[in-house]
Formats: structure tokens, sequence, C-alpha cells
């Protein structure tokens, strides 16, 4: 297939009245995946949540398999805290229009329902992939990548630990049949054992889905993605290939210069 799977042109985005990233442009090619590395707070999950449609984009286009995603006039300002502008400025990105398309944003911190069960959860992942896939087919796939969720199937997502909330959002996002994957610190805060069965799973996914991940793992970045991105207040400061790509400390000179 020609052109690029994920296109990013000149987008800028941030919390009103506070931008976050400015200017961002990249292209992602079809079976290609992607890291995002940086400093922690300098726009990498804002990045995310507006490619996703969670947050408006402020300026730019956001194009999927050479789809434009974005509405093409201006965004709408705020001018209150207390009045839905929504209902009479419609927002430039439609969340759901993201999802039908196939681009699937695994939130950081496990976003899920405290007080659904893992079968309603995984349940509910089954309705964002209708009509792509086969969702039983990868329900059980989902199921065998992370055995102890099955397990844990009528269990209540509260009476989970992280570790297994964190796999419950990696199969909801498998499971909703993804063109693309987007992983926000999949791994981040879990124990060594956990971390080492999340990341063989998301190895396997890697397989057949193309992924954009954040992470602070430069290794684990390394053995997923075919280009690194270097994200530094809210820029893009560099491209890395996977055959280039340097140690963690190396990678920290480059952002920060000499560390001792």
């Amino acid at each position: 297939m020609s052109g690029a799977l994920l296109e990013l042109r000149a987008l800028s985005g941030g919390y009103e009245p506070v931008q976050i990233f400015r200017d961002v442009t990249l292209a992602m090619d079809h079976g290609a995946s992607i890291g995002l590395f940086g400093p922690n707070g300098h726009g990498k999950t804002t990045l995310l949540k507006t490619i996703s449609g969670l947050l408006d984009p402020w300026s730019g286009d956001i194009l999927f398999e050479g789809v434009r995603l974005n509405r093409e006039r201006a965004r709408g300002r705020r001018r209150s805290l207390y009045f839905n502008y929504e209902v009479l400025i419609p927002r430039r990105m439609n969340p759901q229009r993201v999802v039908r398309a196939g681009l699937i944003h695994v939130a950081q911190s496990n976003l899920l329902f405290p007080e659904l069960t893992v079968r309603e959860t995984l349940a509910v992942a089954r309705l964002a992939g209708r009509g792509r896939a086969d969702a039983e087919a990868l329900r059980q796939q989902a199921l065998a990548l992370f055995p102890r969720l099955r397990e844990r199937l009528g269990q209540k997502i509260r009476f989970l630990s992280g570790g297994e909330r964190q796999m419950v959002s990696v199969a909801c996002g498998l499971i909703a049949a993804p063109k693309l994957l987007m992983l926000d610190e999949p791994t981040l805060g879990l124990s060594p054992k956990l971390r080492h069965e999340l990341a063989a799973a998301i190895h396997s996914i890697r397989q057949q889905v193309p992924l954009i991940v954040v992470d602070q793992d430069v290794d684990f970045l390394k053995s997923l993605i075919d280009t690194l991105y270097l994200f530094d207040h809210g820029r893009i400061s560099g491209r890395i290939e996977r055959q280039d790509m340097p140690s963690h400390d190396q990678l920290m000179r480059m952002l920060f210069g000499q560390t001792h």
C-alpha cells in the first residue's frame, strides 16, 4: 500500500490556554513502528491524546491512511469554564471517527471502569473493532497472551493489581482490532516480573500491528520500533533509526548535554 499510514502535519495542541506541543510533523509508513522518547512533562502524552481525538488539535492536520481525521476549520475557543461550547462549535476531532478508522489508543494509567468485571470490559472493547475483524478470535488471542486474565474474568477491575489492570488495557487495545495501536508508558511502575510478561505480549502484538510507543526504557523501545523520535519541550528534536539507536546514557547526553 502506498502512502503513509499516519501523517502529522505541523500539529500543535495543548490545554487551553497553555500550548504543550507545536509544529509536530512526521510520517509513519505502513508496517513500521515508532517510539517517542523524552523528558516527562514535555508533551508526549498530550500529543497521543490529540492524535486519538481526546483533545482537539489547535492547528495542523492528522491524516490516517490518507484520510484527514480533523476538520479543516480553526479550533473553537472557550471563554467560560461553565458553558459547553461544543453545543454551538463542533470540535475539530471526533474520537469515535478515529476509533472507527482503526487508530486505537491505550492511555497511560490504565483508565478503566472500576466496577466492571474483566469480562465486561473486554466485551466493551469488542464494540470498537466491529466490522474490522473477528472479535471473538481477537478476544481469545488476548487471553492467550495474558493467561492470568482468563482466571480473573469474573473479577471487578478495582480488585486487580496495577499490572493486571495494565494487561486488561492492552488486551482491550488488541480486541479493538487496531490498524495502529498507540501505547503510552505501557510498563510504567510495574514489578520486574509483570513488566517482563507485558513486554513479551507487546512484542507478540507488534508482529501483527504497527505501534506508536511512549516509554523511558530505551532497550524496550529498540526491540519494538523502527524509528525513534526525540521529543523535547513540545517539539521533535531528533530522529534516529533503529540501527543507529544509542544507549540510554547517550540519549540523555543528546537531550541534556553532559551528565555526571
